[in-house]
């Protein structure tokens, strides 16, 4: 018998007795000797999986070729060459690396008018494409520095999120709050997806009830974002599940304490019950789930949109970026992993089917930049760009994690349909979750159900415009669209504008006539014309034709053409006009965020506060 069947039969004996709270907190504590310890810096690259060994020092000497590696000496770097040599010298490595298309010499299958184009990825559903994690980078929703200042570190504050998503947004508001932050704060999260409530509510009890911070931050990184996991991250999952289920009442309403003064309560969908229920008796082989991941990840009809990105990338990150495609595990390149074996159901179905498409990664939820100095900082390279995810989340979940236990924080979590949000907030349905029919918010983010095949900007703001707290001037709507530009006319550069644009790109550098130039690689440069255009005019008429000045006036608000919380685009500054284009200055400021950062950057933000 197993050790994982001899571990259900005890813990049977003790569900028998009333002791599983007692038996799950014991295994959770004893899981923390047998897993990896968390990472502080970059680990030396010398690792012996078969022989399950690994050289326990930093690594500090980095490897000259590719520099997603580094050892702790000569000695390490020799003896473990015959293994690194096969992604040292991988072929996607080579400056002489062509996508497929240009080697087969076809149009790529993202061009409609390609003679391969088999079938449109929206017609083949491969992957049931649930957006788990955020695909623009997180936002300080509050931003205080230009909107309440430091005076309002003794004040209360009230924020709504009414369609989340994932919790980076909140990870890093919180974070950026004053570190002598006294007030309470109520934040509000609603998703009508079952999937991400229950990975958020599951989230925020990892970081708030695991008592050493340095390990909740290590699981909740590979809970949020890696498709395996360390078997013994296993009984923190399970206890939290457990202490979740039980804080359960019956009409799905729960509350459970994190720490002394913060908590999480609210009312769950009994589709998110059954989900819970569903999860927590999945059981997975590791085979079963890599061959699930490998399906989605390396669907044939699919490589040329993978390799349209990598046209973008250095020869070590097209490697970094296929690593996780192929591993899907975020941690130093050469970091040991053969102990995350065991598949994050939280990832997966209950028919244990992949949740995300193809094209999906974390590293898209974050600002790159910051990512890369967090890297750097614990000794990894930026070519590690996976390597510097895990350090960046590592530090971004111990602050949140701590301020959990240091701040007054309530959660109120729902799972309705925003409108069905606000109606209920109205009726006073949240009363007994502390949420009175006169609550108001200092900022409700909105995210991109302003978009016409979601709630749209008039139903938006007649929801939700009397929510804003009128006792601050600072009080904002938040929102923005991604979905805007295939209904809009010269929302994208389109011929003329990109014969405009394309000396200032051949003088900057950013595209050339060197020996890799192919014309069929100009697909592959599109973003770079839309990073260099304007498309604020495009954007003024799409939301004139929502109606959404009339819309503004009758919710007695108005939408602000100088934005203080987020900017008008990805890239832009905030306070810049709306027809400011993004500001990548310097050469790895534009690599990073325009080759590297797979938004899209013709996303518009909108900003509306009461009249």
């Amino acid at each position: 018998m197993d050790a994982r069947k001899i571990s259900d039969k005890v813990f049977d004996l003790a569900q028998k007795h009333g002791l599983e709270s007692a038996y799950l907190a014991w295994a959770m504590e004893k899981s923390f000797h047998l897993a990896e310890s968390p990472l502080e810096r970059l680990p030396c690259a010398n690792v012996k999986p078969a022989e399950e060994w690994r050289c326990d020092k930093d690594g500090k000497m980095t490897c000259g070729e590719c520099k997603l590696v580094s050892y702790c000496s000569k000695d390490c770097q020799r003896s473990h060459w015959r293994s690194h040599k096969q992604d040292c010298k991988d072929p996607i490595r080579s400056p002489d690396w062509q996508p497929a298309w240009i080697r087969e010499l076809r149009s790529p299958s993202f061009m409609s008018n390609s003679p391969t184009w088999v079938i449109p990825q929206n017609e083949r559903q491969f992957a049931l494409d649930l957006h788990i994690w955020g695909n623009i980078p997180a936002m300080d929703t509050l931003n205080l520095a230009n909107n309440e200042g430091s005076l309002v570190t003794q004040s209360n504050l009230a924020l709504a999120y009414v369609a989340s998503g994932d919790l980076r947004n909140v990870v890093r508001t919180v974070n950026e709050l004053p570190s002598d932050f006294s007030g309470e704060l109520t934040v509000l999260l609603n998703d009508r997806e079952p999937m991400i409530v229950l990975r958020n509510i599951l989230l925020l009890m990892i970081l708030g009830t695991v008592e050493d911070v340095t390990e909740a931050a290590d699981i909740a990184i590979h809970f949020w974002s890696s498709a395996f996991v360390q078997a013994p991250h296993l009984a923190t999952h399970s206890r939290v599940i457990l202490e979740f289920a039980q804080a359960l009442q019956e009409d799905d309403s729960f509350f459970v304490n994190l720490g002394n003064d913060s908590n999480i309560g609210g009312i769950i969908s009994s589709s998110t019950k059954n989900l819970l229920y569903n999860l927590s008796i999945l059981e997975m082989k590791m085979e079963d789930a890599n061959r699930e991941l490998h399906r989605v990840r390396f669907e044939p009809t699919r490589q040329d949109r993978h390799h349209r990105t990598y046209c973008r990338l250095q020869p070590s990150h097209r490697l970094a970026f296929l690593e996780y495609r192929r591993f899907g595990i975020v941690l130093p390149f050469g970091a040991a992993n053969n102990n995350f074996n065991t598949p994050n159901k939280f990832l997966f179905s209950p028919d244990g089917q992949w949740l995300q498409d193809d094209m999906a990664s974390p590293l898209e939820s974050w600002n790159i930049e910051d990512v890369v100095a967090a890297g750097k900082a614990h000794g990894a390279q930026p070519a590690d760009i996976y390597g510097c995810l895990y350090f960046y989340l590592s530090e971004q979940f111990r602050i949140f994690a701590d301020r959990l236990r240091k701040f007054k924080i309530s959660f109120k979590i729902y799972t309705v349909d925003a409108r069905q949000l606000a109606k209920n907030l109205g009726d006073g349905i949240y009363e007994s979750q502390g949420l009175t029919k006169d609550t108001v918010f200092d900022r409700i983010d909105v995210s991109n159900i302003i978009d016409t095949e979601y709630v749209g900007i008039p139903n938006v703001l007649a929801d939700w415009a009397p929510f804003l707290n009128k006792n601050n001037k600072c009080a904002a709507i938040l929102g923005y669209s991604m979905n805007w530009v295939p209904k809009q006319y010269n929302s994208e550069p389109g011929n003329a504008a990109r014969v405009s644009i394309t000396p200032k790109l051949i003088n900057m550098g950013r595209i050339g006539v060197g020996k890799n130039f192919h014309p069929d690689l100009i697909p592959a440069w599109f973003k770079y014309y839309v990073a260099l255009y304007d498309n604020s005019a495009a954007f003024e008429e799409y939301l004139k034709k929502q109606g959404t000045n009339e819309a503004s006036r009758r919710a007695g608000v108005k939408r602000r053409s100088k934005h203080t919380v987020v900017p008008h685009r990805i890239g832009a500054r905030i306070g810049d006009s709306p027809n400011a284009l993004p500001n990548f200055p310097t050469d790895d400021s534009w690599y990073w965020n325009v080759q590297v950062c797979q938004a899209m950057l013709s996303e518009r933000f909108v900003e509306f506060c009461r009249v």
